[in-house]
This record gives C-alpha cells, sequence and structure tokens, in this order.
C-alpha cells in the first residue's frame, strides 16, 4: 500500500498537467473549423465596407441597414468603425482603378468578381434550402422577382419588362417598352412595392410569385489586401449579421433572411405569397453569374422579341448556371 500511494499520486499529477491543454487545444480546433482565430489585441479603428449594386436606383434600403446594423455592432465593441458606402458597379470600378478598394465587401449576385476577395471559413449557418456559401462569399440576404398585374382581366397583355433575364425565363414576350402601357410587368420585388406605392396607376395592382429562382441574393466577403486584424473583425461582423436576432430585421425591407431557422414574416399582406414562394429557392454561383451575365442578358432581350433560336440558348445558358 505504501507502495502503490506514490504511483497513483504521481499519475494524479501527470493527469492535472497535460489533460487542460489537451482541452484547451481541442476546444480551439472546434472554435477554428466554426469561426476563427483572434489574435490577442482586437483592431481599433474604422473599416471600410462597399455595398455594390448593378445600378444606382438600388443603392438605398439595404446600404442604410447595414449602416444601422454597423451602428449597433460598434456600440458592443468600442474603438470599432464600420464607414459603409453604397454605389453602382461603374463607381466601383472607378474606384478600383484609382486604387481605392475597401476592406470589405457587400454585393449582389454578379457584381463583384472572384479574384477580388479573400478566402473565407466555414461559418456553418443552417442555411435555407438552396443557400450556400462558397469560398470567398457567404450570403446574408436575398428579394425575389415577381409577375405584377394591373387587372386580372388584362392579365397577359402589354407586356413589360425591368428585368430581360426574369421576363424570357417566364417566357414572356415584351410588347411595350413603358411601364404605364403595361398591364402585366415582370419585375423585381423592390420594383414592383414602388410602383404599387407611389404610382396611382399601380395602386390596385396584384403580385403573383413567378418561380423560386432569384439572383438578387446579397453576399459578404473581404478585400484580399485587407489586414489580418482587420479581417478578424470583418469576419465577427459577417457573424453578427447572420444571428438569428438579427437576421428577421431584413423583412422590412422586403427581404428574406438566409436562415432556415427563421421564419420570414412579410412586411405587407401583398407579400405572402411571394415570401411563402421563396421559402426554398434556387440561385446561382455569384461568381459565375458575373462571367456569364452579359451573354444570357442579350440572349434574354432577343428571346423577348420572339426570336426562338435566341430562347433555346437562353434557356440552355441558364439550365447550366443552375447550382
Amino acid at each position: 500500500m505504501k507502495i502503490l500511494k506514490p504511483v497513483l499520486c504521481s499519475l494524479l499529477v501527470v493527469f492535472l498537467a497535460f489533460t487542460p491543454a489537451r482541452l484547451v487545444s481541442g476546444a480551439r480546433a472546434s472554435f477554428v473549423d466554426t469561426r476563427f482565430v483572434r489574435s490577442t489585441e482586437r483592431y481599433n479603428g474604422t473599416i471600410v465596407l462597399y455595398h455594390v449594386v448593378r445600378e444606382r436606383p438600388y443603392v438605398g434600403s439595404l446600404s442604410n441597414w447595414l449602416a444601422m446594423r454597423a451602428e449597433a455592432y460598434e456600440k458592443k465593441h468600442k474603438g470599432t468603425y464600420f464607414l459603409v458606402e453604397a454605389m453602382d458597379e461603374a463607381e466601383f470600378m472607378e474606384r478600383i482603378e484609382r486604387g481605392r478598394p475597401a476592406d470589405a465587401y457587400s454585393f449582389f449576385s454578379g457584381s463583384l468578381w472572384e479574384d477580388r476577395l479573400a478566402e473565407l471559413p466555414d461559418f456553418r449557418i443552417p442555411f435555407r434550402q438552396g443557400i450556400f456559401q462558397t469560398g470567398k462569399a457567404i450570403p446574408y440576404a436575398y428579394s425575389g422577382f415577381v409577375r405584377l398585374v394591373k387587372s386580372s382581366d388584362r392579365s397577359g397583355e402589354n407586356v413589360y419588362t425591368n428585368h430581360p433575364v426574369l421576363a424570357a425565363r417566364a417566357g414572356a414576350v415584351q410588347t411595350v417598352q413603358n411601364e404605364e402601357k403595361a398591364e402585366t410587368l415582370y419585375l423585381d420585388l423592390r420594383r414592383a412595392g414602388d410602383l404599387i406605392r407611389y404610382r396611382d396607376a399601380f395602386s390596385s395592382a396584384k403580385m403573383f410569385p413567378v418561380d423560386n429562382v432569384t439572383e438578387a441574393v446579397c453576399w459578404l466577403g473581404i478585400d484580399r489586401n485587407a489586414e489580418e486584424k482587420k479581417k478578424e473583425v470583418i469576419l465577427d461582423f459577417m457573424q453578427y449579421l447572420l444571428e438569428p436576432d438579427v437576421q428577421p430585421l431584413l423583412n422590412a425591407l422586403g427581404m428574406m433572411s438566409v436562415r432556415r431557422d427563421v421564419r420570414n414574416e412579410p412586411p405587407d399582406a401583398s407579400l405572402k405569397a411571394v415570401f411563402r414562394t421563396y421559402e426554398t429557392l434556387v440561385t446561382f454561383d455569384p461568381f459565375r453569374w458575373q462571367s456569364e451575365y452579359d451573354s444570357l442578358y442579350e440572349d434574354a432581350v432577343l428571346a423577348l422579341k420572339g426570336d426562338s433560336d435566341a430562347g433555346t440558348r437562353f434557356t440552355i445558358r441558364l439550365q447550366e448556371l443552375y447550382r
């Protein structure tokens, strides 16, 4: 027994000496898998975030939402500031050409090229069916497209669209070039809502979902040359934007959460059918969409004029882009 006690004591010392390190090592590895490793000193200063859209009229609501979320984040992290700047693709290109990249980007599918961005860790978010993370971008919001009908009696007449790809996908043929003259319009959700709210001619119009396909997905990415300490803060901000208590705030904009564990609540009864249709969705890799969009758009425009060969090419190109 006198011999056994020293042996047990020695084993206990070995256990106490090595087990904590092993536990810490395992916990840290798990943290790396789900998020990222922090440096010992958090970055203090300003992080520039560009919100990039295809066309200037669409820079407003989501960029304002981002700025509000950034302000809320700043209050919890003293010394960290985000400067959110909204711009269209043309202005973004000008800034890049002048050597003025941002630290991070918010962008819709097709508005940014992949080699501009740094690699991202796996966030392991419970994404809605059809939503996915790429190696360099993570989605945080999405919208959709609708068929807007002035009068059910004249549905299908005088067709107009501000989105040829959508209308061609629906098999429509455009017959008028002016919104006011149209009876049936194929539009992005934002434009349809604006017409109903601000144009008397559309005040009683009805919105119908076309399908659950959308490229109106907004992504987050980090500039390839961003400082490491900034990257850590940006990744943390990304995680904050994806939290289940932040994501529902998108619904007030008529946009939807990318999380399957968040219930999307339409801000208006007219959007119920649209939100229901987009509970699951089909979308595209944002960088493939960027590289293929011009050709797809050209075929869509021709298809809307009744060119059957262009319609066939359009359908084949679109099918190849489906993830």
